[in-house]
């Protein structure tokens, strides 16, 4: 397949010259900067704890589990095709990318979060929203000259399928999972992130593991820790006052900069590959923990969220 997407090179080149040979202009560059702003990383920072802190507790689990899982299952496939970046000298790329091109990571992200949500709200307006985010999210790599159309259109169809399985599974694994003890709960989540980064391919330079397959593994590690943490001594509630909802997300994004940014900050920047992939699985760890329990055992001791 790999080979076919390489022969799809040509027309996707010809493809992006001919869409950003229509969009012009600095205001509709920064709109479709802003539409790409939506897919990354820090972005679902924001909008995963929001969620779960602020509107649906299951939810918000549910989501974080499909948002990682996709993450990985992209990187994966990433690496698996090792398709290069649109390159030609011809297309304007307006953004910095480094790793593979198929398939979009935008697209498929898109699909899997806005899709879920929309699933979840069952009302009308907010499905045609998510659709168009689905839609202006994957357009705009086009548009930046970071993805080839393939590109897209092959993170939408993945997106959807993933989020198709998740929606038909997800209920019974919930339920099985709720049955084990809780030290065979955390067992398998222990497990977990060994098998996604065993089973991840190596980068483009040859590095092993993979910086796609650590982020998501150590971020699903810490999520599975704090959800079983959270369940046993805290389980909050996510409604109530709107003041309360808005006083405990800042509250909790000020933690999740000062875990997200400060190490960053604090840590030497020149590390030997091995300890920087420790050093990056110990932090996405203890974001994700600290997102599932940490923050929501602040919230109740603090009275800005009622316990069950």
């Amino acid at each position: 397949m790999d080979r076919w997407l390489e022969s799809l090179v040509p027309w996707g080149t010809e493809a992006i010259l001919r869409v950003q040979a229509m969009i012009h202009g600095e205001g509709l560059i920064a709109a479709f900067k802003f539409l790409t702003f939506l897919g990354y990383e820090e972005f679902y920072l924001i909008l995963l704890p929001l969620v779960y802190w602020c509107v649906h507790r299951e939810w918000g689990v549910s989501l974080g589990y499909l948002s990682i899982s996709s993450a990985w299952l992209n990187s994966a496939l990433k690496y698996l095709f090792a398709i290069p970046r649109p390159s030609d000298p011809r297309i304007r790329i307006l953004l910095p990318e480094t790793s593979p091109s198929f398939p979009s990571g935008h697209a498929q992200s898109a699909v899997v979060n806005w899709g879920y949500l929309a699933y979840r709200l069952r009302n009308r307006v907010f499905w045609i929203v998510a659709v168009l985010l689905m839609l202006g999210i994957g357009f705009s790599r086009v548009v930046l000259g970071v993805h080839f159309p393939q590109d897209v259109l092959g993170g939408w169809l993945i997106g959807l399928v993933l989020w198709l399985i998740f929606l038909w599974v997800q209920p019974h694994i919930q339920r099985r999972i709720g049955a084990q003890r809780r030290v065979t709960q955390l067992l398998g989540i222990a497990l977990l992130p060994i098998l996604l980064i065993v089973f991840h391919p190596g980068d483009t330079e040859g590095l092993y593991p993979a910086e796609g397959a650590i982020t998501p593994a150590s971020a699903l590690f810490g999520l599975g820790v704090g959800v079983v943490m959270e369940r046993a001594w805290v389980r909050f509630r996510a409604d109530g006052a709107w003041w309360r909802r808005g006083a405990r997300f800042l509250l909790g994004l000020i933690v999740v900069v000062v875990l997200y940014v400060g190490p960053r900050l604090a840590l030497p920047t020149e590390m030997t590959y091995s300890l920087e992939a420790i050093v990056r699985f110990l932090r996405y760890a203890l974001l994700g923990w600290a997102v599932a329990f940490l923050c929501p055992w602040l919230f109740v001791r603090l009275r800005l969220a009622e316990g069950e």
